[in-house]
């Protein structure tokens, strides 16, 4: 298998981060927390979901923690939201690897539709909303995996452990592609982000390896037939998969505004 250069990177970069999570496990301190709401080096980091629920909650409005919210609202804005999912996520990293093994056993074929993600990110703020509990971290992958690095725990990923198992299945990366409210609120959010996804028609030899990669072709698949000039879907989660593997480079990273 040819491992190209956005596929060496992004793997680095998913690497680092569960590093990261895991480094308290090591003695250090320079990070604490998960991926919702962390210190770094002194830094207050939040997740802007996490902060949405709890300001939706009725909890403690922490100014800190809205700066560093729209400091991370503002990071992904530009890259493409859904770039937390395709190079930050550790759960979209086990997803991907359970996916490959659903490939080979040629099952998990029934898909649901991406946008089922918006719905989630709706049902979770009115559960916030009508209760006050924050829904989403509590039963969130990404903080279960979180605590089962944190405190050295197998059973918080049980979880996780029944998700990878409808995948294989029932259906492919059910929970990334369209159950994740996370992913609701960055697939939003990466509509309107200046980079994206470039299209050139004239280098394209139809040959559709760019949509034997992309994990949601369905959202490639129809600029191509289109002959747009970029993906503008915000479903894209800038894995550059199509990039790194397109033999003319007809795929390539564009900007909105150039």
């Amino acid at each position: 298998m040819n491992f190209n250069k956005w596929w060496i990177l992004r793997r680095t970069v998913q690497l680092l981060i569960l590093a990261l999570i895991a480094s308290p496990l090591l003695g250090m301190t320079f990070f604490s927390g998960n991926l919702a709401a962390a210190d770094l080096l002194g830094l207050p980091l939040a997740d802007p979901l996490a902060f949405l629920q709890a300001l939706i909650g009725g909890r403690v409005f922490v100014l800190s923690y809205l700066g560093s919210a729209l400091l991370v609202v503002a990071f992904y804005f530009f890259l493409g939201g859904r770039s937390f999912c395709g190079w930050v996520c550790p759960v979209g990293l086990i997803t991907e690897l359970g996916d490959k093994l659903r490939r080979r056993l040629g099952s998990g074929e029934a898909t649901i539709p991406l946008a089922t993600s918006r719905w989630s990110l709706a049902l979770v703020l009115l559960t916030v909303a009508a209760t006050g509990l924050p829904l989403f971290e509590v039963l969130s992958p990404i903080g279960i995996i979180g605590r089962a690095i944190a405190f050295a725990s197998l059973m918080p990923l049980l979880l996780l452990a029944a998700i990878l198992l409808v995948e294989i299945a029932v259906s492919r990366r059910i929970w990334c592609r369209s159950l994740c409210p996370l992913g609701g609120f960055y697939s939003a959010l990466a509509r309107f982000s200046p980079v994206r996804i470039g299209f050139i028609k004239a280098r394209c030899t139809d040959c559709g390896d760019c949509l034997h990669v992309c994990p949601v072709e369905e959202v490639l698949a129809p600029s191509l037939e289109r002959g747009a000039r970029q993906v503008t879907a915000g479903d894209c989660n800038r894995c550059l998969a199509c990039v790194d593997i397109c033999p003319t480079r007809a795929l390539q990273i564009d900007l909105l505004y150039k």
